[in-house]
């Protein structure tokens, strides 16, 4: 079985969900799972402004693990 999470997380709270449901399904015999978070779409001033900035530099997280569709 085969599982793909996609996220979208400003602030980081998201994605420590996205990573409690990527270790639930790590415990499932057989699972297979692809944790990726969608990428920022608003602009750097944006950003700053909303105190979000730093949240954003985070590394993205996207396991490399073959699919196929």
């Amino acid at each position: 079985m085969n599982v793909l999470i996609v996220y979208y997380s400003m602030y980081g709270h998201i994605r420590r969900m996205a990573e409690a449901v990527k270790e639930g399904v790590d415990g499932v015999s057989g699972a297979a799972v692809r944790i990726c978070r969608v990428q920022e779409t608003l602009p750097e001033e944006v950003l700053i402004k909303m105190g979000a900035l730093e949240a954003q530099k985070r590394r993205l997280m996207c396991l490399s693990v073959k699919w196929k569709i």
